[in-house]
């Protein structure tokens, strides 16, 4: 493979993350607004499905191409950890290595409300509400800092 090639995963793996934020944004919208018991758990597990979906994949997606990146002989030599030359690539891998944590957390998290969800099938209590607030909550917290990162990416400040 090429450095191009693992250059466009690289790029439209941040542009799903971008886009699942954006998804998720607008259904935690819909869940705060929705009356409806029936619609107001659909939307929840349409949330936490984009952010499972598109954000984890799109992590795993990340690894996965700026590992290629790296160890191909061609493009930019960023080195597996020369940051010595490159200090914004250094505080862009420990915003990633953070992400990477939070997501184990938003997991977490995401099971939980599941099993709260099915043991409570045709009901919408206060504690899936609580939960789902804290699913999303540990997602915002990822979504945040895959912003600080991409902007990172952009301007590579330092």
């Amino acid at each position: 493979m090429s450095y191009q090639t693992f250059y466009s995963l690289h790029i439209y793996s941040y542009v799903i993350w971008l886009l699942a934020f954006a998804g998720s944004l607008l259904l935690a919208s819909k869940v705060r607004e929705e009356t409806d018991v029936h619609r107001k758990r659909q939307y929840i597990r349409y949330e936490r499905l984009i952010t499972n979906i598109g954000a984890h994949l799109a992590a795993l997606g990340i690894l996965i191409s700026g590992g290629g990146m790296v160890s191909l002989e061609e493009g930019p030599r960023w080195g597996w950890f020369d940051f010595q030359e490159h200090t914004w690539l250094a505080v862009k891998q420990l915003f990633f290595v953070l992400i990477l944590v939070c997501i184990g957390f938003s997991i977490k998290r995401s099971r939980a409300l599941k099993r709260e969800i099915r043991n409570f099938d045709q009901v919408m209590n206060d504690r899936i509400s609580q939960k789902w607030s804290s699913a999303y909550r540990m997602s915002l917290l990822v979504y945040m800092l895959v912003l600080m990162n991409t902007f990172l990416g952009f301007v590579k400040p330092f």
